[in-house]
């Protein structure tokens, strides 16, 4: 692979972006939003 003008964290992110990117995606992401609504309809001054 003639990546040798990339840092080596960029070469190969490929390889690993993926399994970090899935959880991210579907645990941390829908849990902020959700606790985020939760959050604003449970407040008195939603107006």
């Amino acid at each position: 692979m003639s990546t040798e003008f990339l840092p080596h964290i960029l070469a190969y992110s490929a390889s690993y972006l993926s399994p970090i990117l899935v959880p991210i995606i579907g645990w941390v992401l829908p849990i902020a939003t959700f606790s985020f609504l939760l959050v604003y309809i449970e407040r008195d001054d939603v107006a």
